[in-house]
């Protein structure tokens, strides 16, 4: 596999694509389906004022290079951005491998949201938290958001999902349960077919998330959600 300083060029040049073809994939080393590795020492420890818990997509590495813990394309400059508007935010992320075996990835996952969002909560009463998820890790957050208690509902500031697969279902069946569901901001970009209902079988577009276009709007809705 590339290093992260190179996978991190090679995405990046995603942003001076403009066509409307389909380009072909950079080359990033990164083997689709592979387990992220987990490791628990990211896991941030006592309380802070606001939480992004962030699932990330399958085999999205780190951007080690620019200290990144929650993946590459979304996670990592989702909270970077996020922390320099807003002080006292931090992310977490969350506890899952996120390979090619989704549906036991999926629940561990979920089950790992869960458990945080309870655990927090308890530890840190005025802990506020806003979920993110990206590819897989957008079913991760409609999994967990199952099994969170209702009574958590309030300190969920906002939801934000990147290339959701339940969003090319439609708007009935992309929804999440009624609390929360007014909360999130789905980000599909044209031509991603994992999201998009009219788009080609075009894996590029669903690469190109890490685009400022992308990640500044939604690091401003959840800044605005955290501190509304």
């Amino acid at each position: 596999m590339l290093s992260p300083q190179v996978i991190a060029v090679s995405l990046l040049s995603l942003t001076l694509v403009t066509a409307q073809d389909c380009p072909p994939l950079p080359d990033t080393g990164v083997v689709m389906g592979e387990p992220v590795p987990m490791h628990p020492e990211h896991i941030p420890s006592g309380c802070s004022a606001y939480e992004i818990l962030v699932a990330r997509g399958t085999s999205e590495p780190n951007y080690e290079a620019g200290g990144g813990k929650f993946g590459i394309v979304v996670g990592d400059p989702v909270v970077s951005n996020t922390t320099v508007k807003l002080p006292g935010a931090r992310g977490y992320p969350v506890q899952y491998p996120a390979s090619a075996e989704i549906i036991t990835g999926t629940r561990q996952g979920a089950r790992d949201v869960v458990n945080r969002l309870i655990a927090q909560s308890i530890a840190c009463p005025r802990q506020t938290f806003s979920l993110v998820g990206y590819s897989q890790g957008a079913g991760v957050m409609h999994a967990a958001a199952k099994d969170i208690p209702i009574a958590l509902y309030p300190r969920i500031k906002s939801l934000v999902m990147f290339g959701d697969g339940y969003h090319r279902l439609g708007d009935v069946l992309s929804r999440f349960p009624v609390g929360l569901n007014s909360k999130v901001k789905q980000v599909c970009a044209p031509g991603d077919p994992v999201c998009d209902p009219n788009a080609t079988n075009c894996t590029f577009f669903h690469l190109t998330y890490i685009r400022p276009s992308y990640i500044n709007p939604a690091v401003d809705f959840i800044v605005k959600g955290f501190t509304g």
